[in-house]
């Protein structure tokens, strides 16, 4: 099967959250436009409203305070959540860290995990280093045994990091091997060195730099079974999560572009009528068919394949595809709205301005070309074109 029918349940919940975005996050996103930053207490509100509604945590077991949505129910909800800008989606969906609950001991569970299910705080990611991103294998930051502790050194950039965490997941290199460590806040060492703005400011999502300058972490904070695994699930989670979300993001664009073409009329006609402009519109129709396709094709072979590397090639080029047609949908969105698309109140120039770096971060595109053709050089293209 290429796509299974969604469940009722699913679509369901799909159209719940599709009118939660909808009527909380749109007019949310022109208060940011018009005051140009975000005030906390208003994400913190529509946080809340939406944990009421039942769209937080849908990831986690049913153990641990979640709904165990499949892989393929998660990407249908994040779809929705990726139609909002300002990272907005995150706070609506606000999904738990499936990836390293697989990984911890129970105690971990309790300390770290619970909390973040409970929305007590949330957890950042500290992967990317000044000379390691999309190739985690350049990791320089150390850990060193020293009594009870480990000892860490060394620099992180781009940490995933919504608000104040409370606790950072940083990869470290010991003994030759990556391990995944839970790090305090106000653990001895930590430093954050500064936070600086990117491009798709202002939005929820902060990536400060981290230093870690002989950080003391007890051995009860390192995460004994992941070695690399932990941070590899959970960047493959979120690559397939961006594709879902550049799908959300380009039927918002190719809607809003699509309804100004049919109103907006130059030369006694409508623009809708010149080529000039309904053939672009077509083109990211068919693409963006083209990316749900493949995006929800690779959350079915999440749940359901057992070659865990085929699904990480498929996973690749649902992002690969995704997020470059994105980038070209919101590029003729732009254009067809001309001014008006320009100017940051209308969601065209926000997605064009955000959309931008679903083509680097979690794995470049040429990374996923990488992966993409190293699998096909292994394997041949059979196992990526079967459709189980």
């Amino acid at each position: 099967m290429v796509v299974p029918e969604l469940p009722a349940e699913i679509r369901e919940l799909k159209e719940r959250v599709a009118r939660f975005v909808e009527s909380e996050a749109y007019p949310l996103e022109e208060r940011i436009a018009e005051r140009g930053s975000i005030d906390p207490a208003e994400v913190d509100a529509l946080r809340a409203k939406a944990r009421e509604a039942g769209f937080s945590m849908l990831n986690m077991p049913p153990e641990h305070g979640g709904n165990g949505l499949s892989m393929l129910g998660q990407v249908a909800i994040e779809e929705e959540a990726g139609k909002a800008t300002n990272g907005l989606g995150f706070a609506i969906v606000d999904r738990g860290p499936r990836e390293l609950l697989e990984q911890v001991t129970p105690e971990q569970a309790e300390r770290f995990v619970a909390p973040i299910v409970r929305g007590e705080w949330r957890e950042a990611w500290a992967l990317t280093e000044p000379g390691a991103g999309s190739d985690l294998s350049g990791l320089r930051t150390t850990a060193e045994r020293a009594g009870d502790d480990w000892v860490l050194n060394g620099e992180k950039w781009f940490v995933t990091s919504e608000g104040d965490p409370g606790v950072y997941v940083v990869a470290a290199v010991t003994g030759g091997e990556q391990q995944l460590f839970l790090v305090e806040p106000d653990a001895p060492g930590l430093r954050i060195v500064r936070t600086p703005g990117f491009l798709h400011d202002p939005y929820l999502d902060h990536h400060p730099e981290l230093e870690l300058r002989d950080c003391r972490v007890p051995e009860a904070n390192r995460v004994p079974a992941a070695g690399d695994a932990g941070a590899k699930e959970w960047i493959l989670v979120e690559r397939l999560f961006i594709a879902a979300r550049c799908c959300g993001a380009s039927a918002r664009l190719l809607d809003v572009a699509s309804e100004w073409a049919q109103e907006r009329e130059a030369f006694g006609s409508r623009i809708a009528d010149f080529q000039g402009i309904s053939f672009p519109l077509a083109d990211s129709l068919t693409e963006l068919h083209a990316a749900r396709l493949m995006t929800y094709h690779a959350a079915h072979a999440f749940d359901t394949l057992a070659d865990r590397k085929v699904v990480h090639g498929k996973v690749s080029m649902a992002k690969l595809f995704a997020s470059e047609a994105a980038g070209r949908i919101a590029d003729r969105a732009v254009q067809i709205l001309g001014g008006r698309g320009y100017s940051v109140d209308s969601p065209a120039a926000r997605h064009f301005r955000e959309l931008r770096v679903d083509r680097i971060w979690e794995g470049t595109s040429e990374i996923q070309r990488l992966i993409i053709s190293g699998g096909l050089f292994k394997r041949g293209a059979a196992p990526y074109l079967g459709w189980e």
